[in-house]
């Protein structure tokens, strides 16, 4: 068995040139992150503080996907943290009443949509600073790959692409795109969490890096085609036709 990650599209997932987010921006010029960011404030009715990170979700609100075990710490994140969430996504009828109701239990600190928005996903990944993908399992997944891009860094359970295409934090150094962990567990989800968020408040040198470093990395179709050929050619030769 040989593994291939998704490609990306950038043409259409890059913010240098995304034509759906409030303001373009790139490694060179990140003005325009600062002015999604206010703009997903605004448009999700939470508090407009640029000093307050943002935690973004955009998924089918599902067991697989991890979102019942999100529900399960959610409310203990935003009672003992200074953080805000924005929650786009369907799916389970009981959790999307649960994500639903949140934003009248919690004005100006979370926001959700149910259902589904290109232009907002598109939004919550460029004006998010965290992006958090707790799967039980995901083969690959693009979303964690587009915040890399936007940098928005992942908070991912270390399973499948997830582990792959995000490297840990680690806090002698400042290297890493993103924070994992590896326990499918409400418990993991809020330590993690609080450990991304006291990274923003407490080494924002580090965040800096780690976003410069994720808005570097390339897992475009170009790459992943590659690795098709190279792996058709192997499977030629094994069979004696080349």
């Amino acid at each position: 068995y040989v593994g291939i990650l998704n490609g990306v599209d950038y043409t259409q997932w890059n913010p240098a040139v995304d034509k759906l987010i409030p303001a373009r921006y790139s490694l060179e010029d990140m003005v325009g992150k600062r002015i999604c960011k206010a703009e997903l404030q605004r448009r999700f009715l939470l508090d407009m503080n640029p000093n307050v990170p943002i935690v973004g979700v955009v998924s089918r609100l599902v067991g697989q996907k991890g979102l019942d075990l999100l529900a399960a710490t959610i409310e203990r994140i935003v009672n003992e943290m200074v953080v805000q969430f924005v929650v786009l996504g369907s799916g389970d009828k009981g959790l999307e009443r649960f994500y639903s109701d949140l934003p009248q239990r919690y004005p100006g600190r979370v926001g959700s949509f149910i259902g589904y928005s290109n232009q907002l996903a598109h939004w919550i990944e460029a004006g998010a600073d965290f992006f958090i993908m707790p799967s039980i399992y995901e083969p690959c997944g693009l979303n964690q790959i587009y915040s890399l891009k936007y940098g928005t860094l992942p908070i991912v359970r270390a399973t499948g692409g997830l582990d792959d295409t995000v490297q840990q934090y680690d806090e002698r150094t400042g290297d890493g795109t993103g924070f994992k962990f590896w326990e499918p567990s409400p418990s993991a989800i809020f330590y993690t969490v609080g450990w991304a968020v006291s990274t923003f408040y407490d080494r924002p040198q580090h965040i800096a890096k780690m976003v410069r470093t994720a808005m570097q990395q390339d897992y475009s179709w170009e790459k992943s085609a590659a690795q098709y050929e190279e792996l058709y050619a192997q499977a030629m030769r094994n069979k004696g036709t080349l």
